[in-house]
């Protein structure tokens, strides 16, 4: 199956960067009031992605951007299940995000909202992960998981660089899967806890400098979102036979 692998940098893109995918940062033209509150601690969320839509996310229409937020607060709210609250994801239209200047909403402007480290997608790289169709399906399957060769359940090798993706099965943590969010559901993208970035690592130094949070191994990874510290964040259509899709983030250590 096909499988698209973005290329990370943080250098900012010459094309309108509203058009460009990227983690962290802010929503481009998302007014103030459209940004979701986390239900468990009453804070505006984080925003995680935004994600364009291309060949590599073919359920998104060519006319909207997904938008997935999740709370950050020390506090720790119960970001990583989808039904908790704490995490959101906005299927936006192009023609409701505002023209004029961003208006940023309290909590960010007044700090009780973390504003993650922009990083934008340079490129998207295609490939083939070679899985048949079978093989796929039992891969997201709690039960026929298990039966698969470890070669197969884990051909991503726990590798960081490999741990993000756009389509194709999941790549899943050591747990395997679970029924979190129900089936059918569809993969449409999904991020590790580190993200490996093009630029150089003292580049990379510079540009979250006051962030407090965030963290640079030896290799140039960057950790910046708190995902359950080793976690994978997970985008999925739970309804992919629909006409729209429908999105739930769910995080897996």
């Amino acid at each position: 199956m096909q499988l698209w692998t973005p290329t990370w940098t943080i250098t900012p893109p010459r094309a309108d960067p509203s058009s460009v995918s990227h983690f962290g940062g802010v929503p481009y033209g998302l007014p103030a009031e459209r940004w979701p509150v986390c239900a468990q601690c009453g804070v505006v969320m984080t925003p995680l992605l935004c994600l364009e839509p291309g060949p590599w996310l073919p359920r998104v229409p060519e006319d909207h951007v997904a938008l997935v937020f999740k709370c950050e607060d020390e506090g720790i709210c119960d970001f990583w299940d989808g039904e908790s609250g704490a995490n959101a994801c906005l299927l936006v239209s192009r023609a409701e995000l505002a023209a004029q200047p961003l208006l940023l909403p309290a909590d960010v402007v007044d700090g009780r909202t973390r504003l993650l480290p922009q990083v934008w997608v340079g490129t998207w790289e295609p490939s083939d992960d070679g899985l048949t169709a079978e093989q796929s399906e039992a891969l997201d399957d709690p039960v026929r998981f298990w039966d698969l060769p470890e070669a197969i359940q884990f051909s991503h090798g726990f590798q960081t660089a490999r741990l993000t993706k756009a389509g194709g099965a999941p790549y899943w943590t050591g747990n395997g899967p679970d029924d979190d969010p129900p089936r059918p559901r569809h993969l449409l993208f999904q991020i590790d806890s580190a993200i490996m970035v093009s630029d150089s690592r003292d580049a990379l130094v510079e540009h979250v400098a006051g962030d407090g949070f965030s963290e640079i191994d030896d290799d140039g990874a960057l950790s910046a979102a708190n995902l359950a510290l080793d976690g994978i964040a997970y985008l999925f259509d739970i309804t992919p036979q629909a006409a729209r899709p429908t999105l739930r983030l769910v995080v897996k250590r």
